[in-house]
């Protein structure tokens, strides 16, 4: 969940350049501050589901990645991000970017938060209009390899989590005896009603926001993101909690849950304004990033 450091990213963007157009200017309306919002989530989706405990040196979860036609994935999180920012500033002129999502194929999901952040960064350095921009903000998958929150190990990027099993039959994760007379799980129905399951589906949001410098591609700070949201409808009657989705319907509650995390992220980044040195958006020690895909 998300900490309390991050205060400083779209208060330093709005905060600086209303005093900077306020002292260049005070007699004359102020210049729209411009954004650019990047998104290099790509179009990989995760499904992980658990399984029941039938070894203990047999792997906990089935998972596999899908493609997301359409650009279903990054235009959501530009939604999101354009959300926020034109709620903080509506005067101000947004650009909208992706990353060619066919850059990030056959890239592991642990590595594809830096080669995404890298090709983004040399896709950007020939363009000569980010000379009149004022923040550039970009969203790339970020991985986790333990689990947190019931949710599964090694999740990255955008995906869903399927915890089907009743207690009982998830083997040494769940001990019969401990866990009797506890509370459920805190869930929400699919209309965001709260709820209570031990079963669920959970859409996820694993990704990290970069707020970066237009004129110097300088790194002015990051966050992490691990957003989910745990849904169950006691009106389900299917055993399977996966079974009382459509495909539709489950690819209509991804997409509007990843608006409103991307929106959230930068949101919650409001609060105390944290001057910082910009830092290198990429690591100089890291190898360079394979040739820059078009955002």
């Amino acid at each position: 969940m998300p900490s309390r450091r991050l205060a400083a990213f779209l208060a330093i963007a709005l905060a600086a350049c209303v005093a900077q157009a306020a002292g260049e200017a005070p007699k004359e309306a102020a210049k729209p501050r411009t954004y650019a919002l990047v998104s290099a989530v790509g179009d990989q989706f995760q499904y992980v589901r658990r399984r029941p405990s039938v070894g203990s040196n047999l792997e906990p979860f089935r998972r596999f990645n899908a493609k997301v036609p359409n650009g279903a994935l990054d235009s959501a999180v530009l939604r999101g991000l354009d959300r926020t920012v034109a709620a903080n500033d509506p005067a101000s002129e947004r650009i909208f970017l992706i990353l060619n999502p066919a850059e990030m194929d056959n890239v592991a999901p642990a590595d594809r938060e830096r080669i995404a952040i890298g090709k983004v960064v040399s896709a950007l350095e020939p363009m000569k209009q980010r000379a009149g921009w004022d923040r550039i903000f970009v969203v790339t998958p970020h991985y986790r390899f333990g689990e947190m929150q019931g949710l599964g190990s090694k999740l990255g990027g955008i995906g869903v989590f399927i915890q089907p099993l009743e207690r009982g039959r998830v083997g040494r994760l769940d001990l019969d005896d401990a866990l009797d007379g506890l509370n459920d799980p805190d869930t929400v129905t699919p209309d965001g009603q709260p709820s209570r399951s031990y079963t669920y589906v959970a859409p996820f949001f694993y990704t990290k926001l970069w707020v970066i410098d237009p004129k110097t591609l300088q790194l002015i700070d990051t966050e992490e993101r691990f957003d989910y949201q745990k849904i169950h409808d006691p009106m389900w009657t299917a055993v399977d909690v996966a079974k009382n989705f459509t495909p539709e319907q489950l690819a209509g509650q991804v997409e509007k849950f990843v608006e409103r995390a991307s929106s959230r992220a930068l949101r919650e980044a409001i609060g105390v304004v944290t001057v910082t040195d910009p830092k290198a958006v990429v690591d100089p020690k890291a190898a360079p990033p394979a040739a820059p895909g078009k955002p």
